[in-house]
C-alpha cells in the first residue's frame, strides 16, 4: 500500500510543479521548523535573526518579527539542512546537528555547558572539506563516489568563508543583537542560491538514504538499497530479516525512489506537526486529503486511508483500503424520541450525514470521547469503567464504519454498547443521559434492521398497558415485551417508595443483571414485601398491574431492552388521566 501511497503523492508533486514551478513547494509550504533562534548571514556577514516557536496547542506556528519572505527562506534552508536521523550525524560527537556547510545547527545549551568550542567547529568543517575520508567502508564511498559524479566537489573557499565567520561571531552574537533563550536551537544559515543547498543536501543524504548500506546491492549498474523510513534493520534486530527468503532484507528500492520515500515521509511529519493526522490518498482524482483528528472527508471516496502520529519520527499507526466510502447516509437516520422526553436540544430529528450521526452517537453513548480517542493508546485513556471498556472494545468497529464505509456487525456492536451505558447511566443515577441513550438505541435498532416504527411500538405498549391499569374488567398481559415493560415499571415504582434520603438507580441492578424469569418473580415479591406497608390497598393501578405481571407465563428469553423501557420511560401508575384521578 505504501507504494500505492507513493503513487497518489508523486502524482501531487507534479500538480505542484505544474502550477507553482516547484514540486517540493508541496512540503515546503507545510513544513515547521523547529522551535529555536534562527540566524540569516547574508554575502556580506551582516546579521538577522528570528524566533520561531510552534503554539502545540493551536496548532500555529508563532514567529518574531513577522516577515513571511524570511520565514520562506528559513523554512527552504531548514528543510535542506537536516540530518536523516541523529544516529546519522556530520558531526562524530553529535554536537552540531546540520548536514552541510551553509548551515550551523547547535542546541543553545552546547554554548554554555563548552560541548560547543573551536575544536567542535573545526571537526564539523573538516568533515565536510572532504567528505570522501569519512567514508571508510567500501559500500558507503561507493555510495558518495555515486553522488559526487552528478553533483561535483565541495566548494572549498565558501567552506572556509564560512568556518571563519562561525568562529569569530557564534561566542558574541550579542554584538548583531541576537538574543539567546539558553534552550531550543540555534540555527545559523548563510544565504546562497537554493540550487546550492539542495547539491549539499544530496551530498549528504545520497551516503545515508538506505538504512545501512552493507546490505545494498549493484544490479546492472543501478544501486538498490533498504529504505530507512519507519524501518529498522541491523545487527541488534535479527528478527526483522526475512529468514525465509535467500535476501534477508524485506526489500530493495533506487536512491531515485528512496529519495521521494524519504520526502513522503517528510510531507507526513508536516501534517503531523499541523495536526493532520489522518490522511485519505483518493485513487481516482489521484490527491491527498489531509484532516484533523475527528473530521471527516465530506464527499464519496475510493483509494487509502493511513493515520499517523509525532514521535521521533512520523508513525504509521493504522492503514487500510478504503472501496465505497459514502459521507451521505444511504437513508436518513431517524433519532426517535420513542419515550418522549423533553426536547430542549431538538436532538430527536433526521441526520443525514455521517458527521452529524457520529456526533450523536459520539455525546449520547460516549459523553464526547469516542472522536478524540479512536486511536488513543489504552494506557493513556483519562476514563475508567464501564465509558472506557465499552469505548476500548468498539471504537475501531465505529470508526471502520464511520470512516471506511465498513458496516459489518454494527448492529449488534452498537446495540451491545447501548445496552451496557444504559445500565452505567442507571447504576450511577444519569437519568437525562439513560433516556436518551435508550431512544438512541431503539432508533439505532430500527435504522440498521427496518421494520416497526419503535416509537410507534413502545406507543402501543404504553397504550395497552393504560387501559388494563385503568379499566375495570378481566385484563391479562398479552406478550412478553408488554410484560417486561410493566416489569420495568413496576421496578421504579417500588425504588420511588423508599424512605432512604438518596434514592439510587442501583436498587434496580438485580433487575438488570437477572437471567432467569424466576429471579425477576421472586425478586418483584421481596420488593413487594418490603414496601407494601406504603401502599394503600385500593390503589387500583398498581393493584392490576402486579396482578397481571405475577400471573403471566414468559414464553421466550429475558428482554432487558423492554424492561429498561419500562424503568426509564414515564410512570404509568403515577400518570393522572381524565378517567381516573389519584393522589399517590
Amino acid at each position: 500500500m505504501l507504494k500505492d501511497c507513493l503513487e497518489i503523492f508523486s502524482e501531487e508533486l507534479r500538480r505542484a510543479e505544474k502550477e507553482t514551478g516547484d514540486g517540493d513547494r508541496l512540503v515546503l509550504d507545510t513544513y515547521v521548523p523547529a522551535d529555536g533562534t534562527y540566524v540569516l548571514v547574508d554575502s556580506h556577514g551582516q546579521v538577522r535573526s528570528y524566533t520561531i516557536k510552534m503554539d502545540k496547542k493551536k496548532r500555529i506556528v508563532e514567529q518574531n518579527p513577522e516577515d513571511s519572505e524570511a520565514r520562506k527562506k528559513i523554512c527552504f534552508y531548514d528543510y535542506h539542512s537536516r540530518l536523516v536521523s541523529m544516529d546519522k550525524p556530520q558531526d562524530p560527537k553529535k554536537v552540531i546537528h546540520s548536514n552541510n556547510y551553509l548551515s550551523f545547527w547547535v542546541k543553545q545549551e552546547s554554548l554554555e555547558n563548552g560541548k560547543l568550542d573551536e575544536a567542535a567547529i573545526d571537526r564539523y568543517f573538516d568533515v565536510l572539506r572532504n567528505p570522501r575520508e569519512k567514508y571508510k567502508k567500501p559500500q558507503d564511498r561507493k555510495m558518495y563516489d555515486y553522488i559526487v559524479k552528478q553533483i561535483g566537489d565541495v566548494d572549498q573557499s565558501k567552506l572556509e568563508r564560512n568556518r571563519v565567520w562561525i568562529k569569530e561571531n557564534i561566542f558574541q552574537l550579542e554584538k548583531w543583537n541576537v538574543l539567546l533563550s539558553g534552550k531550543n536551537y540555534l540555527k545559523i544559515f548563510f544565504e546562497d542560491d537554493e540550487k546550492i543547498y539542495i547539491t549539499e543536501e544530496q551530498r549528504y543524504v545520497m551516503t545515508k538514504i538506505f538504512n545501512k548500506n552493507d546490505y545494498n546491492l549493484e544490479i546492472k549498474n543501478e544501486i538498490w538499497g533498504l529504505p530507512n523510513d519507519n524501518l529498522g534493520l541491523n545487527a541488534k534486530k535479527p528478527y526483522m530479516e526475512n529468514k525465509t527468503r535467500k535476501l534477508a532484507v524485506s526489500y530493495l528500492i533506487t536512491p531515485e525512489e528512496a529519495a521521494l520515500q524519504r520526502k513522503f515521509f517528510d510531507y507526513l511529519m508536516n501534517k503531523a506537526n499541523l495536526g493532520e493526522t489522518d490522511l485519505y490518498f483518493d485513487t481516482v482524482e489521484k490527491k491527498v486529503i489531509a484532516k484533523k483528528k475527528g473530521e471527516m472527508i465530506q464527499s464519496d471516496f475510493k483509494g487509502y486511508f493511513i493515520q499517523i502520529q509525532k514521535g521521533k519520527e512520523v508513525e504509521i499507526h493504522h492503514q487500510d483500503t478504503i472501496v465505497d466510502y459514502k459521507y451521505y447516509l444511504m437513508k436518513p437516520f431517524r433519532y426517535q424520541n420513542v419515550l418522549g422526553l423533553e426536547d430542549k436540544e431538538e436532538r430527536y430529528r433526521d441526520y443525514r450525514n455521517k458527521k452529524e450521526l457520529q456526533g450523536v452517537i459520539d455525546e449520547v453513548l460516549f459523553s464526547s470521547w469516542l472522536v478524540r480517542n479512536y486511536f488513543t493508546p489504552e494506557e493513556k485513556l483519562s476514563v475508567e469503567g464501564e465509558l472506557k471498556r465499552n469505548l476500548v472494545w468498539s471504537r475501531e468497529a465505529i470508526f471502520a464504519w464511520l470512516y471506511k464505509g465498513l458496516e459489518v456487525n454494527m448492529d449488534r456492536i452498537l446495540h451491545s454498547v447501548c445496552m451496557n451505558m444504559i445500565k452505567n447511566s442507571v447504576q450511577n443515577g444519569y437519568t437525562t443521559k439513560m433516556g436518551q441513550q435508550f431512544n438512541l438505541m431503539c432508533s439505532l435498532q430500527k435504522y440498521f434492521e427496518g421494520g416497526c416504527d419503535m416509537s410507534e411500538r413502545y406507543t402501543e405498549i404504553r397504550k395497552n398497558l393504560k387501559e388494563k391499569i385503568n379499566g375495570s374488567g378481566e385484563c391479562e398481559i398479552e406478550t412478553d415485551e408488554e410484560y417486561f415493560y410493566a416489569v420495568g415499571q413496576l421496578v421504579y415504582y417500588f425504588i420511588s417508595l423508599s424512605k432512604s434520603k438518596e434514592k439510587n438507580h442501583s436498587l434496580a441492578n438485580p433487575f438488570l443483571v437477572a437471567t432467569e424469569n424466576e429471579v425477576i418473580r421472586r425478586r418483584l415479591r421481596q420488593y413487594f414485601m418490603k414496601y407494601n406497608y406504603q401502599i394503600n390497598f385500593a390503589r387500583q393501578r398498581f393493584n392490576r398491574m402486579y396482578a397481571m405481571v405475577d400471573a403471566y407465563i414468559l414464553e421466550k428469553k429475558i428482554d432487558q431492552e423492554y424492561l429498561l423501557g419500562g424503568y426509564i420511560g414515564n410512570n404509568l401508575i403515577y400518570e393522572s388521566t381524565k378517567e381516573a384521578k389519584e393522589e399517590i
